[in-house]
């Protein structure tokens, strides 16, 4: 599945205005070294304009969403190419990432055996919240506004990376363009919040903790969640979650002033799945 056809519905109002550090060249019209720090295994060049990409083994033609430049992820056989920079969030919450993409790919990659599309992950804070292939038979030539649901880092100095790794790929890319943050979204725009393409169970932060800490955690479906902590013998002593939630990502308090300093263990167990961490209390 493409990385921008992943969608979901979302029933809750967005207001407020967003107040914070912009996306530094977040539209690429600085060009190149300038906000976006670029890493290409092959060294390739990872923004350009249209002209300065532009391949007869890429059709139809991509141009920018807007302006002259745009960044571009992905390629062919080995590379591993990534556009990454860091950025200090606003409070306001909602907060959501929100960029343009679209993709190029050859007609071969079909996601299926070795011969696959470039896979493209995205990665917020050190932990990934997306990462999936670009096929052909699914390819998108137009550009499409997404949103990933930064709320759980509101606030935080965080490492934004987008990368692909093409190894043993025929070639593929992602487009990238006018990345921004926001906290508004349009009635129209609502179903383009991405979804997690997997569950994950984050690590605790901060860990050690003293006497509270934030687990998050991401959810690729609507399931029953129940969050647990445990003792080394098993035993569980505090429920944090136990209840219907919808896909998306997620965090729970767990505050253990009540408890002895000491190594204990949080479980997410959902309708398919469980995972657990490790976590520690020291006062």
């Amino acid at each position: 599945m493409n990385v921008i056809r992943l969608y979901c519905a979302v029933s809750f109002l967005i207001v407020g205005a967003l107040h914070a550090q912009a996306i530094v060249n977040g539209d690429f019209e600085s060009g190149r070294n300038n906000g976006w720090t670029e890493y290409s295994k092959g060294s390739y060049t990872l923004i350009s304009t249209a002209a300065g990409f532009a391949s007869t083994d890429i059709t139809p033609a991509v141009t920018p969403h807007s302006g002259q430049y745009m960044g571009r992820i992905g390629g062919y056989g080995y590379e591993v190419n990534s556009l990454s920079q860091t950025v200090t969030l606003p409070k306001t919450k909602p907060l959501y990432l929100k960029l343009f993409v679209q993709d190029r790919n050859f007609e071969g990659s079909d996601c299926s055996g070795v011969w696959v599309g470039a896979e493209i992950r995205v990665f917020v804070a050190g932990q990934t919240i997306y990462n999936n292939y670009l096929c052909y038979y699914n390819q998108t030539e137009t550009w499409t506004p997404i949103y990933f649901d930064l709320t759980a880092v509101a606030g935080q100095t965080v490492q934004i990376i987008f990368q692909a790794d093409a190894a043993n790929s025929v070639w593929s890319f992602a487009y990238i363009d006018d990345v921004s943050l926001t906290n508004q979204i349009t009635d129209v725009e609502k179903e383009k919040i991405a979804l997690p393409t997997n569950s994950e169970l984050q690590q605790n932060y901060p860990n050690p903790f003293n006497p509270s800490t934030t687990i998050r955690y991401n959810l690729p479906s609507a399931t029953f969640v129940t969050i647990t902590v445990s003792n080394m013998l098993g035993q569980v002593v505090a429920t944090l979650i136990q209840a219907d939630q919808e896909a998306g990502y997620h965090e729970v308090g767990f505050d253990g002033e009540r408890f002895a300093s000491g190594v204990y263990f949080y479980h997410l167990q959902t309708a398919n799945q469980s995972l657990t961490r490790k976590l520690v209390l020291m006062k």
